[in-house]
């Protein structure tokens, strides 16, 4: 029997939750600070209890937590420190889906003292991308092989037969932080050198992708050179990490931040105004006319859709960025009998001892369920679930803060996640020029 505090309840818990009772000893409970929620998350299951507490408040949470096994941190990611900083006073072994953020990394040496284990980025992307990369970088490194490039493109989208817009994208939550995330530089490694696409260049920067017969683009994420440390690849010349979209999406968004739309203040005034009033004063023109020129007519028409010339009411927000999500959260939503897709791919150029090279494709495709999970909880809430239950039997006993990159721990979640049909499917080919196209330029 274990039992298991689970910080959150948002749509990835529901998964996670129903994971863990599937051991019928198991005991479960739900936090949150609106009380609502966690009931009603714990209403679709037997015997889960609700609690309302304020997780910046670390003496009750170690109180909350004092009674439980495992702790699983499921809310913002700036609030993951004080709970761990709870768990360790606690001695409680503890889960995430996140990245381990530098507030996080300060703790490790705690945690260690302590002798608990706080396992990070095991969820779908930070999580399952790791785990099946690791999987094919220990495999090539076995055998005395090179991983001479890694690209690793990860998107969750609408599945194909949803994807019914200009943008090829849909929101199940607030949209601001996609957007936001478009406002960041990005560095990755081509050729030995590292590169850095600045943020305002980054959507133009975008490369044309096939994947499982679908027209996608791609951008690179953040910072992808630590992974030539993090992942032991320190021969690699070519790393970059990205972001899957329908072909669109960076053209359209693209547009967007060259309007200012993406810009979180400005001094134009914006309550009573007209969409196309307000565009054209956050652009200092008299008339959308003098704008119009400026871009594709795919790009304009999209914005167009998405009504930012419409006579409409910009209504009262924050800035230009809070405005602009509010068209797309009436927009791009998902309607009902709508379903979402997750689709993470890595590409490897290998090289074998004889200097001659072969290429691996790595590739995972998963749907969500008309009336049950979407893909996406289900890709980041059952990796997550089953790190917790391996810890809980004493399979995974690292201690520290832990990220899911070697096999005792990889090989495991892997295993229990083909069980549950999450699958990265392997292909092994000879090289081919068009292989790694995006490196190409």
């Amino acid at each position: 029997m274990a039992k298991f505090l689970v910080f959150g309840a948002g749509f990835v818990a529901e998964p996670l939750v129903e994971y863990l009772l599937r051991r019928s000893d198991n005991r479960v409970t739900v936090v949150s600070h609106i009380l609502e929620e966690a009931q009603a998350l714990a209403n679709k299951f037997s015997g889960v209890e609700a609690v309302q507490a304020d997780v910046t408040d670390q003496a009750q949470i170690e109180l909350l937590m004092s009674d439980y096994d495992m702790v699983v941190s499921l809310v913002p990611a700036t609030l993951h420190p004080v709970i761990a900083k709870a768990a360790i006073a606690q001695k409680k072994n503890m889960v995430t889906a996140s990245y381990e953020s530098p507030a996080m990394r300060e703790l490790k040496q705690q945690a260690v003292d302590a002798g608990v284990t706080i396992l990070n980025e095991i969820g779908l992307d930070p999580g399952i991308d790791h785990l099946s990369a690791m999987k094919i970088i220990d495999q090539a490194h076995a055998n005395n092989e090179k991983v001479i490039s890694f690209v690793s493109w990860c998107g969750g989208l609408p599945s194909p037969q949803d994807n019914d817009n200009p943008l090829g994208y849909k929101f199940s939550w607030a949209p601001k932080g996609v957007l936001l995330a478009l406002l960041n530089d990005a560095l990755f490694l081509h050729n030995g050198k590292v590169e850095r696409v600045v943020a305002k260049e980054l959507l133009k920067w975008a490369k044309p992708l096939q994947a499982n017969d679908l027209d996608l683009e791609g951008y690179p994420n953040r910072d992808s050179t630590g992974y030539q440390e993090i992942y032991g690849i320190p021969e690699a010349q070519n790393i970059i990490r990205g972001t899957f979209r329908y072909s669109g999406f960076c053209e359209i968004i693209q547009a967007a931040k060259d309007l200012n739309l993406l810009d979180s203040e400005s001094g134009v005034a914006m309550q009573d105004s007209a969409w196309s009033d307000y565009v054209c004063r956050l652009n200092d023109v008299s008339s959308l006319d003098e704008l119009k020129d400026q871009f594709s007519e795919s790009a304009w028409d999209g914005l167009e859709w998405l009504g930012c010339f419409s006579e409409q009411s910009v209504g009262k927000h924050v800035g230009p960025i809070d405005a602009f999500c509010s068209l797309l959260v009436k927009k791009l939503g998902y309607s009902q009998g709508q379903v979402d897709m997750v689709l993470l791919q890595h590409k490897f150029e290998i090289e074998k001892t004889d200097g001659s090279r072969y290429h691996i494709a790595s590739t995972l495709q998963e749907f969500g369920e008309v009336g049950g999970y979407s893909a996406m909880s289900k890709t980041v809430g059952y990796p997550a679930a089953i790190a917790c239950q391996l810890i809980a039997d004493g399979k995974i006993v690292r201690k520290g803060l832990v990220l899911p990159m070697t096999k005792d721990i990889y090989a495991p979640i892997l295993d229990l996640l083909e069980k549950e049909g999450v699958v990265c499917k392997e292909q092994v080919m000879d090289a081919d020029s068009s292989f790694l196209s995006e490196l190409d330029y």
